[in-house]
């Protein structure tokens, strides 16, 4: 039993006390937020596929900004700066959805990978490339 509570008490340190760990909460957070959002326009427009995940992914990238600004990686950028951080967030996610569409595309039709095996690997390679992006790219530290 103690070790059960000691794994269980490194799991909730490595979850709301690293940079990593939050990432993957509110990732994990993001993903519940767009599901959300995708039933909710599919019940107030009708099975509208399109905008439902226009919808969805819009609420996703809003969501994880202001969730990885503030509570992930701590930025405290203000004004013209704050706005430029937010269209390098917007401009990498949309990069790493179109690179999850290029990467199905090519494994699961041109290669005939398992379509749930291809589901997961690009949804790693895509969290992977998410959290990079953000530290390197987007909330960098002024010097």
């Amino acid at each position: 039993m103690q070790k059960i509570k000691e794994l269980v008490k490194k799991l909730w340190n490595f979850a709301f006390h690293t940079e990593g760990g939050l990432y993957l909460v509110f990732g994990v957070l993001t993903t519940l937020v767009s599901l959300a959002a995708y039933y909710i326009s599919q019940f107030a427009f009708g099975e509208r596929a399109l905008i439902s995940t226009v919808i969805k992914n819009v609420a996703g990238i809003l969501f994880a900004y202001f969730t990885n600004r503030g509570l992930v990686f701590g930025s405290t950028a203000k004004g013209t700066q704050k706005l430029y951080e937010f269209v390098k967030f917007t401009a990498s996610r949309l990069f790493t959805f179109a690179l999850d569409m290029l990467l199905t595309f090519l494994l699961w039709t041109k290669l005939g990978m398992n379509s749930n095996l291809v589901g997961l690997l690009t949804t790693v390679i895509v969290i992977i490339l998410n959290y990079v992006l953000s530290k390197l790219f987007v909330f960098t530290k002024k010097k």
